[in-house]
């Protein structure tokens, strides 16, 4: 076993054994993770925030057996495509526990905070759940939150980090120079139109409301659609959107740094359906359902974040709908803009232009 799966997978299993360890103290008691996933679950559930802690083990162990999977493997892209799942399943539980932590350091409230720089969240921890525990007054956080952090954050460099099997597969997942100047310059021109998008979103809520805004909403998984659309490389679609967000942050955007995890959360659904074809497929139809991907994996974080969680079911059932049809608008656009860039030439470098100079 080489070295970066065994940090991958004793990763995942410290993020799993520190679910059981102290995460949160108040003045009448401290709860591990699993402890207070049980009480919250006993109280009513608080519209999903035990879902969310239920998450943490099944994402680390999930997170296990891909990578298990992938060393069993004798098929390279096969093994690529689990060791990529089990990066995105540590993704998500690393984005799980950052917000829990947030939650518990950070004050706030669902929704977007319009002063540069200040990142809120909402007041699960510090408010609702000890109301609901009667568990006083928030003493402080325990190490198992920040086990539970640096071991999917391990397991996921890990994972990211390993060796293809073969020097061909070597070869398709390596990444050149001109990649990540590519990615760079995505980054930065999508964090200035992410940055501007902010206005146009908020305008046309009193045109369309909230449902308007749903759609609006899709033009933020753009970066990540086209970035993986024209490297073509594991981990492209991840990267762009990731950097994207730190650019926009960087630009002033109002919520702050967590538009970087948001920014992850929002990348994950389209590089999964790329690895999921080997980086191979990139037609129409694997476009709109990467689209559409980004859409509903970016739903959890969202669901905590800007607090969907308080919707009415009905509302919350034509939102998603809305925001699939927007996500696959962005995986089409994403592939109309690419093509239509790389008609001009200037992608020849790039797998996507070579494709188009083999179709002339």
């Amino acid at each position: 076993m080489s070295l970066a799966r065994g940090v991958a997978i004793g990763g995942a299993l410290i993020a799993l054994i520190a679910f059981f360890l102290p995460w949160i103290a108040y003045s009448n008691g401290q709860f591990s993770g699993a402890a207070m996933a049980g009480a919250v679950t006993s109280a009513g559930g608080l519209r999903g925030f035990d879902v969310a802690l239920y998450l943490v083990p099944v994402l680390a162990l999930v997170a296990v057996a891909f990578a298990w999977l992938s060393r069993m493997s004798a098929d390279p892209e096969r093994e690529t495509r689990l060791r990529l799942l089990g990066a995105a399943a540590t993704v998500a539980g690393l984005a799980v526990a950052l917000l829990f932590l947030g939650s518990a350091l950070l004050g706030g409230a669902p929704g977007i905070q319009f002063q540069p720089a200040l990142v809120r969240t909402d007041t699960s921890v510090t408010a609702a759940v000890p109301k609901a525990l009667n568990a006083g007054t928030l003493v402080g956080v325990g190490v198992g939150i920040y086990l539970t952090i640096l071991g999917f954050l391990a397991s996921t460099l890990g994972a990211l980090l390993q060796r293809p099997a073969t020097p061909e597969a070597a070869a398709r997942a390596a990444w050149r120079t001109q990649d990540y100047v590519m990615v760079a310059v995505l980054a930065v021109v999508f964090g200035a139109i992410y940055w501007a998008w902010l206005q146009p979103y908020l305008w046309v809520e009193g045109i369309a409301a909230q449902p308007g805004q749903e759609l609006f909403f899709a033009v933020w998984f753009t970066s990540g659609l086209l970035g993986g659309y024209i490297i073509r490389r594991p981990g492209a679609a991840f990267l762009t959107e990731t950097l994207t967000g730190a650019a926009e942050v960087l630009i002033g955007a109002p919520a702050g740094p967590v538009l970087v995890i948001t920014a992850m959360m929002e990348a994950l659904g389209a590089e999964l359906v790329f690895a999921s074809t080997g980086y191979k497929r990139w037609g129409w139809k694997t476009m709109l359902i990467a689209g559409a991907a980004s859409a509903l994996v970016a739903l959890p974080w969202n669901w905590f974040r800007l607090g969907y969680f308080a919707l009415n079911p009905g509302l919350l059932i034509a939102l998603l709908a809305i925001r699939l049809i927007g996500g696959a608008l962005a995986g089409g656009g994403a592939k109309f803009l690419g093509d239509l860039i790389a008609a001009t030439g200037s992608l020849n470098y790039f797998a996507l232009g070579r494709e188009r100079v083999r179709e002339i």
